[in-house]
Formats: structure tokens, C-alpha cells, sequence
């Protein structure tokens, strides 16, 4: 397994040279386990891909937003994709600076655009009339200079899954190009909104460089017309998407620099990208204890005590994540289905994988859990989520205490005492 922070010694799953069992020994299962050593080293990577240009790494919240997390990639320079207003206030509670903070997403509410302006971020990406018309009428009221992007639309299909997909015409994402055109003529007359430039991003787990170089020329296009309008177009903002292979770990940061650069050196563009899931997927993993074996006449199960509520992208996305034992301890292999205890029958992390037979109690390892999958989690069939650890400089430390159901009736009762 070549996997940075995360190895087998001994015949048993380490992180960064601990053992998971001493870890689950601390805390208990289901949990998560991310790897500091793993998470900067994907950031220095992507960095390095992109040096030789004018480029912000702006990290998307919407893919961890732990703050343990969050804190860490600050502290490597990473600024911040927000697409909330709880998220905004997570990026400055982890010490992101405020002008390195980009607002996305298509129904911010008044309150959110408020709290925005009023912690000065770098820029709001505006993705409709309708936002943008409120955006207007609040600086307004304020008199104060907004500084605004429009996302466009570039209508390109992208090879990826459905609901991960953001870069066409159906979606409800971004302006279609000609309305985005329109609208920045409109936004540079406007006395309290500041142009900051153009936003587009497609979609999510692309591996197809030539997809991204599409959007991108696309996006260049716009922004030279509207430079030859005599526009003000200082910054372009090119999303995020870079795909993470689940089978073999691999990330190709340095075909998406060179992607950029091929479009955007010497255009005279400040430019942004916003990571997320591939700075962040490898760097986590979720551990689970195996409950109890089950077989009928058709199938094998193992399960265990993680479930969808803690990890959901199999049954949301059809997401295959490589399983293993934590510690193989036989050299019986089976075929197995991977459930969790709720009742559903999309509750499942794997179907017909051939696995060494576990025992009752065994821990089972979710690889590349570190995206889509704690800030996802919910307390269906009330059920606690899994707490959250991070292993740096040699030591365990607690990230997220996950709210205990007694906390929770506790919590709700107290709401009807009259």
C-alpha cells in the first residue's frame, strides 16, 4: 500500500507509526483517524504544481470542515471556499484570514451576505440576477464597496458522477456566459460594487486535464472580452475538482498546474483554485469494529459499527473506498458485503468484496474517508457520529467529540419545560 502517513508494520495498519488499535484503545469505534503528515504533504504538492504562477489556494470547507483540519491547512497559507455562513465563521475560528476567504454557492441569504461583508472577506461569487440584486441593494444601505465575481456556466459536460457534476446549463449553479457579460457591463457602473473578476467551476472528481483546459479556455475568453469592453477583470477563479483516485490514491496535481498554466501564462490574471476533496481524502480513515458475521443462502456480510449516518458516500454516490483489516490474523478469504446497523438497506460500504475472514470485534479500515465524510454525518436512527482524531507530531490529539444522545434528549427535553 503506497499511501503517505498510513502503512502495515507488523502485519497491522499504522498512522504515522502508531498503531490504530492503541488509537481505538483511546477512543472508541467508529472513528476517524486523519493524518497530518499526509494532509501537508498534499498540500505542499499542489503547491509546488502551481508555483510558477500568480495563484491563491483558496481550501473548500464544504469537503472537511473540522477545524482541526482547516487550522492546519491555514497554517500552510491555504486560504478559504466557503459556501455558508457557518462555514465562514469555522474558517475565521480556525484563523483564516478574512481577505483570503471566497464566498460561493447559489442561496446565500441576506443575513450570510451581511456577516460577509461585514468580516471583509476577499470576494462574494455572485450565481444569479437575483443574488446580485440583493448584493446591490445591501452595499447600498451600507455604503460600502462589495467586492463581487460572477460564476459562469460554461454548459460543458464533465465525465464524472451526476450529482457531482456543476458545470452545465441544468445545474443550478453560476450565469450562462452571455448573462454573465451582460451583468458585469452592469456591476462596473455600480458606485458600491467592486469587480473583482470571473468564477466558473465544473464539477467534482475529474481526471480528464482536457476538461478542465475547456472551462478554462472558456472562462479566458469571457474575461478578454470583457477586458476589451474596458472592464476591470483583476482575478479569475477557477474552482476545484482535481480527482482522487479510491483504488491506487493517486492525485495529479501536476497535470492540473500544468493544465493552468498552458491556459493562463503571461495573461496578465490573478488566479485562485479551490481544493478540497483532493487535498483532504487521502489524509483520513474511518475505523469500525466488526459486530458479527452473517450468511444466508445468497450472500456474507460483516457488520460493523460504522453506518451511513457516519460515512455516506457508497450508498449517496456509489462510491467504492478500499477496505481492509486494520490486522489480518487468517488466510481464509471470503467474499462479503460491508453493512452498518441501520435500517436500511443502502446502509453499506461495500458489496462482493474479497476480504480475510474477520472475527467478531476485528477492526475494520475505510481508506480515503478524509473528504465527504464527518462533515456529512448525522445522528439518523439516533445514532452518535464518529468522534475524530488526527495523529501530529507523534501524538493523538481529540479534533471532534462527536454530541452523545444523552446530550441530545437532554438538550430537546429541556425545550418543553414551560
Amino acid at each position: 500500500m503506497n499511501l503517505n502517513g498510513f502503512q502495515f508494520n507488523k502485519g497491522e495498519l499504522c498512522c504515522e507509526d502508531i498503531a490504530i488499535s492503541s488509537i481505538v484503545n483511546k477512543h472508541k469505534t467508529p472513528l476517524y483517524v486523519y493524518s497530518s503528515k499526509n494532509l501537508i504533504s498534499s498540500y505542499k504538492k499542489l503547491k509546488d504544481a502551481v508555483s510558477n504562477l500568480n495563484i491563491e489556494i483558496l481550501y473548500a470547507l464544504k469537503s472537511n470542515s473540522t477545524i482541526g483540519i482547516v487550522t492546519l491547512l491555514g497554517e500552510q497559507g491555504a486560504g478559504a471556499d466557503i459556501v455558508s455562513g457557518g462555514e465562514l465563521k469555522i474558517a475565521k475560528a480556525s484563523k483564516i484570514p478574512t481577505s483570503k476567504i471566497v464566498f460561493s454557492g447559489v442561496g446565500k441569504t441576506e443575513e450570510e451576505i451581511r456577516q460577509a461583508i461585514d468580516s471583509k472577506i476577499k470576494q462574494i461569487n455572485v450565481e444569479s440576477e437575483s443574488e446580485l440584486e440583493k448584493i446591490i441593494s445591501i452595499a447600498n444601505s451600507l455604503n460600502t464597496k462589495v467586492p463581487v465575481s460572477l460564476r459562469i456556466n460554461p454548459d460543458i459536460e464533465v465525465n464524472t458522477h451526476k450529482k457531482i457534476a456543476t458545470g452545465s446549463n441544468l445545474t443550478k449553479f453560476g450565469l450562462p456566459t452571455d448573462q454573465a457579460i451582460s451583468l458585469y457591463q452592469r456591476i462596473k457602473l455600480e458606485k458600491n460594487i467592486k469587480p473583482m473578476g470571473l468564477a466558473i467551476h465544473i464539477g467534482s472528481q475529474i481526471f480528464n486535464n482536457l476538461e478542465f483546459k475547456s472551462a478554462y479556455e472558456s472562462l479566458l475568453k469571457v474575461a478578454n472580452n470583457l477586458r476589451e469592453q474596458g472592464c476591470d477583470v483583476p482575478n479569475l477563479d477557477l474552482g476545484g475538482g482535481v480527482g482522487v483516485n479510491y483504488d491506487n490514491f493517486e492525485v495529479d496535481f501536476t497535470g492540473f498546474g500544468r493544465t493552468i498554466y498552458e491556459v493562463f501564462n503571461k495573461q496578465g490574471y490573478s488566479l485562485s483554485i479551490e481544493p478540497g476533496r483532493s487535498l483532504v481524502a487521502n489524509s483520513g480513515i474511518l475505523i469500525a469494529k466488526t459486530i458479527y458475521l452473517k450468511r444466508n443462502n445468497k450472500k456474507n456480510f460483516i457488520i460493523i459499527d460504522a453506518a451511513m449516518n457516519d460515512f455516506i458516500r457508497p450508498t449517496l454516490y456509489e462510491a467504492n473506498h478500499k477496505i481492509a483489516l486494520v490486522k489480518n490474523s487468517t488466510n481464509t478469504e471470503e467474499i462479503f458485503d460491508i453493512v452498518g446497523p441501520i435500517c436500511e438497506t443502502g446502509d453499506y460500504f461495500s458489496k462482493d468484496i474479497l476480504l480475510p475472514t474477520p472475527k467478531e470485534d476485528d477492526l475494520i479500515v475505510i481508506f480515503s474517508a478524509g473528504a465527504y465524510g464527518s462533515v456529512m454525518s448525522s445522528n439518523y436512527n439516533s445514532r452518535p457520529p464518529a468522534n475524530e482524531v488526527m495523529i501530529n507530531n507523534q501524538k493523538i490529539q481529540l479534533l471532534k467529540k462527536s454530541q452523545s444522545i444523552d446530550d441530545k434528549i437532554k438538550s430537546e427535553a429541556s425545550l418543553l419545560i414551560c
